[in-house]
């Protein structure tokens, strides 16, 4: 077996095209060093991966970095839409971030070179085929939005929503790599369909404890990402000390890579059996928790943030019936999956939509 792995380029344009989106923001802030500028390359970069990733999705499925059977980037029709919905969030936040800007409260050229990076790690994150492109790309996804919650010059709640995030997201990525190094000492695999196909045709690694405590560890790490109850405490007042855009793209992008995450684990990695009661119960307490506590809010970023959450567990809520034999058949779960996904793409366009309601109301640098 030849261990030289296949490079196909056209499948990783999307991802070029987003890393190379961050590249020209910095050569526009060094050569051009006008804000205008900066922004426009930022929002043509973001066109570009967005029908990039559509015109590559329209190809077919496309592989890359493969040995043998394994491939660690495969590209089809969820990862093009998982690219472009990211690269038109990123788009969107852009946007609603002119007066923002405008205002002088934050450094521009940083500002969108972050969104980049940011982008690009949810484009990558859509085409993940193992754990560790999987991890890094949903790291690479999170880490620009710790600067970005904490960017405002002279807002000490901005700063603490950068500590709490910063925090609570490293506690949540250590969670998550420990899930994935146990799942690699129990299956010798990190390729999520070898995992998979593994954990399917040896029922007896089930029994072992070191398998549930992996698998354990990867749900309840990604479910930190997603705000999931008993994992939220964290999103109301990451958001509600950010700036509106940085909240938006929390609420929306965050929140999406979360979900993608979590899906290509338990679709494509992770036994049936030991996750669908899991995620039942994160999705009922999810849901409850959730909207309970939105029905006393009183500033709306934090109403946004609640329901943010509450949200989460109605995507969780057709994972959940993983937790029945007959969900677990080929049709329920591949309608579980869609389910999931549509109702994702909806509320993250839909929240994006509310919270471009609220920097139209909101004065420029006003907290609300």
């Amino acid at each position: 077996m030849s261990l030289v792995q296949s490079v196909d380029n056209v499948a990783l344009l999307p991802a070029y095209l987003a890393a190379g989106t961050a590249v020209l923001v910095l050569l526009a802030v060094l050569l051009v060093a006008l804000a205008v500028a900066t922004v426009a390359v930022a929002a043509a970069g973001a066109v570009a991966t967005a029908l990039g990733s559509a015109v590559v999705g329209a190809g077919g499925p496309r592989a890359t970095f493969c040995v043998a059977a394994d491939c660690s980037y495969v590209y089809g029709g969820r990862a093009a839409l998982v690219g472009a919905l990211f690269a038109l969030l990123t788009l969107g936040v852009l946007a609603l971030s002119g007066p923002a800007l405008r205002a002088g409260r934050s450094p521009v050229g940083e500002y969108c070179f972050l969104l980049a990076c940011s982008m690009t790690g949810g484009v990558v994150l859509g085409a993940a085929g193992d754990l560790i492109t999987l991890i890094v790309a949903l790291e690479t996804l999170t880490l620009p939005l710790y600067v970005l919650v904490g960017l405002r010059r002279g807002s000490l709640a901005s700063a603490e929503a950068a500590v709490t995030f910063f925090v609570v997201s490293v506690v949540a990525t250590t969670v998550t790599l420990l899930g994935a190094a146990l799942l690699y000492a129990v299956t010798g695999g990190l390729h999520l369909d070898r995992v998979g196909a593994l954990l399917a045709g040896r029922p007896d690694l089930l029994d072992v404890p070191l398998t549930t405590a992996a698998v354990a560890l990867v749900l309840l790490g990604l479910a930190f990402k997603v705000a999931a109850v008993p994992f939220h405490a964290w999103a109301p007042a990451t958001y509600d000390g950010a700036p509106l855009p940085v909240a938006a793209f929390l609420s929306t992008a965050s929140k999406l890579g979360g979900v993608v995450a979590l899906l290509a684990v338990v679709q494509r990695a992770l036994p049936a059996e030991v996750t669908g009661p899991v995620l039942a119960g994160l999705a009922v307490l999810t849901m409850t928790v959730g909207n309970l506590v939105a029905l006393r809010q009183r500033r709306t970023v934090r109403l946004l943030a609640w329901s943010s959450v509450a949200q989460a567990g109605y995507i969780l809520a057709p994972l959940g019936a993983l937790a029945l034999p007959a969900g677990r058949t080929a049709d329920a779960r591949a309608a579980a999956y869609a389910a999931a996904v549509a109702y994702a793409v909806f509320f993250v366009v839909l929240e994006l939509a509310a919270f471009a309601d609220q920097v139209a109301l909101r004065r420029a640098g006003a907290h609300g």
